[in-house]
């Protein structure tokens, strides 16, 4: 198992770094075509670069600790559920291109790691011996983990930027 739970991380630093690297050229390059998404861009008002890396350091440092955290338990359903937050992250940066009709930072490693992590689960869900009903609940929780950690890290990406630009 030790195998695929360094995968999580390994996936998910791959994706961020397109992020990291497009993400606010590209939202200064595109805010007139973006006026319309208002309420989907606002929360990066104000970001740079360095803002949105320090965000993404935190998500990436949770990614390890629930990493070393299921190794050290041998327990994996938080772990399983945050991987699958993270493969629904990348279906919701897919649906986004497609609503917006364009190229957005994100979406070529999210096309990549999307079936690579669909095959982790899968083959952890066998592994682990895990019912549809454990899937579920580990699913919600990792949502949950997902959704309440992305807000803690857009306030950090906001204070870093903020720093930054005094």
């Amino acid at each position: 198992m030790s195998y695929y739970i360094w995968l999580f991380p390994l996936i998910f630093i791959f994706h961020d770094m397109e992020e990291i690297i497009l993400l606010i050229p590209w939202l200064k390059q595109n805010k007139k075509e973006l006026k319309r998404y208002r309420k989907w861009i606002k929360s990066y008002d104000g970001v740079i670069t360095e803002g949105f890396s320090a965000a993404v350091f935190e998500e990436f440092t949770l990614c390890i600790a629930i990493s070393i955290i299921s190794i050290s338990t041998d327990f994996y359903g938080i772990w399983l559920g945050g991987f699958i937050g993270c493969a629904l992250h990348f279906m919701i940066h897919i649906i986004e291109s497609i609503i917006i009709k364009k190229y957005i930072p994100a979406l070529i490693t999210s096309i990549i790691c999307l079936p690579i992590s669909a095959f982790i689960i899968y083959r952890c869900m066998l592994i682990l011996e895990y019912s549809v009903y454990d899937l579920l609940i580990f699913t919600v929780i990792g949502v949950a983990l997902v959704a309440i950690n992305l807000r803690l890290a857009h306030w950090i990406m906001q204070k870093v930027s903020i720093f930054k630009n005094k």
